[in-house]
């Protein structure tokens, strides 16, 4: 079930997607961003800094009710989705915040909740 709600978030994030961002995308890597770091800093008027960083306990923290208000899908599945829970053990867990661990789609819900996140930056 997880693998279809991907196959449905996969062409939302990609269209609304920063050009930058190279974090689990499909068709992007490492390399990828790695070239576009040498073909800005290798102009005359370059960029003076590159950002990375790392937002501690952000899949555990992402709220639940902004994404169903924000992500252009079917609610009633993207509630499905976030509202699975996680099993530890034999016992059922429930979510009420974060993206499921370990789920296909998180990586994409993620990015989707950045999206955005490279214009407030340069402002």
């Amino acid at each position: 079930m997880q693998a279809l709600h991907l196959l449905a978030l996969e062409p939302i994030g990609e269209t609304r997607a920063d050009p930058n961002s190279y974090g689990v995308r499909p068709y992007r890597s490492c390399a990828d961003a790695i070239q576009q770091c040498v073909l800005l800093f290798s102009k005359r008027v370059s960029a003076q800094w590159i950002l990375e960083g790392d937002i501690k306990g952000y899949f555990d923290n992402i709220s639940h009710e902004w994404m169903l208000k924000n992500i252009p899908m079917d609610t009633l599945i993207l509630r499905k989705g976030l509202k699975s829970g996680f099993m530890e053990g034999n016992k059922l867990f429930p979510t009420h915040q974060g993206t499921p661990q370990g789920g296909i789609a998180s990586p994409q819900l993620a990015n989707i909740v950045l999206d955005g996140i490279e214009g407030f930056i340069k402002k």
